[in-house]
């Protein structure tokens, strides 16, 4: 196969809650190809050297806004990039690109440009690659923006994932633009048929949409003991940023309702922490409610080993935002911990009811006791759910295949560039 050119296109790098992207980029450098992450501005520098060692990304970041942004800042780097494009010969495509972009709210389009273009190290933009793949919808539109100007090169692929589908403030400023990436991008990769659906609602042409999933490194999830027995008290844990669409606030109900003794573990933080660390204080006899805080990955894979069942009721929030399908539940589904979630977002395309994990209905505190008590009673069951969830993985969702998957696109696309 082809050595390729890749870039991977994001909003900012690195995301520890978006290891889906670090796996992929590091699936594309252990296949040998060439690789760069193009991203907007810098993400959480406190754990950049971990992702970097541990994934062999250094040296692979371009950052298109090297300073932290604020109004000021922004407001001077236009003003020096209209400066730049009345005396710089041939401007005028990025100038019209800019004006494009801001005119149809694509704010953070514009600002990639102006930065381009008056930083003297990237002034003749980012390279030309064989594939780019973007990351969520609004960094597919800015990669969009940047080929409209000329300083990004090569086709385009737009992975979409969730917020990016169902936030209503996120749609209603990016469908317009979404609509014109339908027409400019070359692969549209919804994670899952519930986000195909939605694309195709919106215009996109059918032939140019692959589903996507996003997976685990089954490999390296060693899958425990499929016929132990639950353990005494009940071992639950979830792990999740502490916001309204992981549906913790019900989570804590149902093992407060919850007939079984529990020893409840949560992993995460975020803005909701206080009010459900008050809910969890008021927990019965015979239920324990303990919050780890942050904690990294393997400290997850050692909370996972512990646990009998992980319980994540994610929600619909009130600002639509919806999940994709949430890589940890693979990663309890691959090493064999009972997972009990809702009918959410594409949760059923992950969670066969009763088969390979429980499904309840978003909200549903009876129905998230009801299910542990199952689990702590009905123990026949359990190795049955555990080795389908297990297989499950391995057929579908397993990072391996979906590189491959993904290196297939992309070279099919650099065949047919080249024809």
């Amino acid at each position: 196969m082809k050595k390729l050119k890749v870039a991977f296109f994001v909003g900012e790098f690195p995301v520890l809650s978006e290891t889906f992207v670090i796996r992929q980029v590091a699936g594309f450098i252990s296949a040998g190809h060439e690789v760069t992450v193009i991203a907007g501005k810098w993400g959480d520098r406190a754990c950049a050297h971990e992702v970097y060692v541990q994934n062999r990304i250094a040296e692979r970041v371009n950052v298109i806004r090297k300073l932290d942004s604020s109004t000021a800042r922004d407001v001077l780097s236009v003003l020096r990039f209209l400066a730049v494009s009345i005396v710089r010969p041939n401007a005028w495509r990025r100038l019209r690109a800019a004006v494009d972009a801001y005119r149809s709210g694509s704010r953070a389009s514009t600002l990639d440009i102006a930065a381009l273009t008056t930083d003297r190290s990237s002034a003749d933009g980012l390279g030309v690659y064989d594939f780019v793949i973007a990351h969520f919808g609004p960094a597919g539109v800015r990669a969009m923006y940047l080929q409209k100007a000329g300083l990004l090169g090569g086709p385009i692929a737009t992975v979409f994932h969730g917020f990016d589908m169902s936030n209503h403030d996120v749609v209603k400023k990016c469908l317009n633009n979404y609509k014109s990436l339908f027409e400019n991008t070359r692969r549209l990769l919804p994670i899952s048929e519930l986000w195909k659906k939605r694309l195709i609602e919106w215009g996109a042409p059918p032939e140019k949409i692959t589903i996507l999933r996003m997976g685990v490194d089954v490999d390296e999830l060693e899958i425990l003991n499929q016929d132990r027995p639950p353990a005494e008290p009940l071992r639950v844990l979830s792990v999740a940023r502490l916001t309204e669409k992981k549906g913790l606030i019900y989570a804590i109900e149902g093992v407060k309702q919850a007939n079984t003794s529990i020893h409840y573990e949560i992993i995460g933080s975020g803005p909701l922490e206080s009010l459900l660390v008050e809910a969890a204080s008021y927990a019965p006899a015979g239920k324990k409610i303990v919050f780890l805080g942050s904690r990294n990955q393997q400290e997850v894979f050692e909370a996972l080993s512990r646990a009998d069942v992980f319980l994540l009721p994610s929600i619909t929030a009130e600002t639509g935002d919806m999940e994709g399908i949430p890589v940890s539940l693979m990663e309890a589904m691959a090493m064999g911990v009972v997972v009990v979630a809702t009918r959410h977002s594409g949760n059923p395309e992950l969670v066969e009811n009763e088969v390979s994990g429980y499904l309840v209905e978003e909200r549903d505190v009876g129905a998230i006791a009801a299910t542990l008590d199952r689990v702590s009673s009905e123990r026949a069951q359990i190795g049955a759910i555990r080795r389908a969830a297990r297989k499950k993985i391995e057929d579908e969702f397993d990072n391996k295949k979906l590189d491959e998957l993904l290196i297939e696109l992309a070279s099919a696309q650099s065949s047919a560039l080249s024809t």
